[in-house]
C-alpha cells in the first residue's frame, strides 16, 4: 500500500505531461491531404506520393502535422501549406514546412490567424512539395477534414 501511494505523485505528473498541449474534446479537427502528381497544376510525371495528417486545435489556434512522402525525383527543396491570402490570391505560400527533410517523415506546427483557420477548415488549403527537378511543385494535395 505504501509503495502504491508513493507512486501516486509520479502517476499524476505523468498524466499531466501527456495532456498539457491538448484541446478539450470537440475543439479539434482532424485533416488529411493525399499528395500526388495529378493534383499539381499542371500535373507532373512524378511517381512521388505523400500524405499529410493534421490536427487543428481551436482553443490553441494551432495546426500540428505529420508529413510522409516517398518516390520523389530527388530531395525536397521546399514544402509548404498554401491557401488564400485574403487579397484575392487563392494559392499563396501560407505556412512553410521547415527543413531538414531527412528521411521521409516531417513533423511541424504553426499558430494560425482566425482567417487562416477559417480558410483551412473550409477546405481552401493544400500541401505542396518541390524538388530540384520540379521547382514549381512535384506533388500536391488538398487538405480536407477527415
Amino acid at each position: 500500500m505504501k509503495k502504491a501511494l508513493s507512486l501516486l505523485p509520479f502517476a499524476l505528473w505523468l498524466a499531466g505531461c501527456m495532456t498539457y498541449t491538448s484541446d478539450p474534446v470537440g475543439t479539434r479537427t482532424d485533416l488529411k491531404a493525399a499528395l500526388n502528381a495529378a493534383h499539381e497544376t499542371p500535373p507532373t510525371e512524378s511517381a512521388g506520393y505523400g500524405v499529410l495528417e493534421a490536427r487543428y486545435m481551436l482553443t490553441l489556434q494551432t495546426l500540428e502535422w505529420r508529413l510522409y512522402f516517398g518516390k520523389l525525383s530527388g530531395p525536397v527543396t521546399y514544402a509548404f501549406l498554401q491557401g488564400p491570402d485574403g487579397a484575392g490570391n487563392e494559392r499563396v505560400d501560407i505556412v512553410p514546412i521547415h527543413p531538414p527533410f531527412e528521411g521521409n517523415i516531417q513533423r511541424g506546427s504553426a499558430t494560425l490567424s482566425e482567417q487562416q483557420a477559417a480558410d483551412l477548415l473550409a477546405g481552401k488549403w493544400s500541401v505542396e512539395l518541390r524538388t530540384e527537378q520540379f521547382p514549381a511543385g512535384e506533388i500536391r494535395g488538398p487538405l480536407v477534414r477527415r
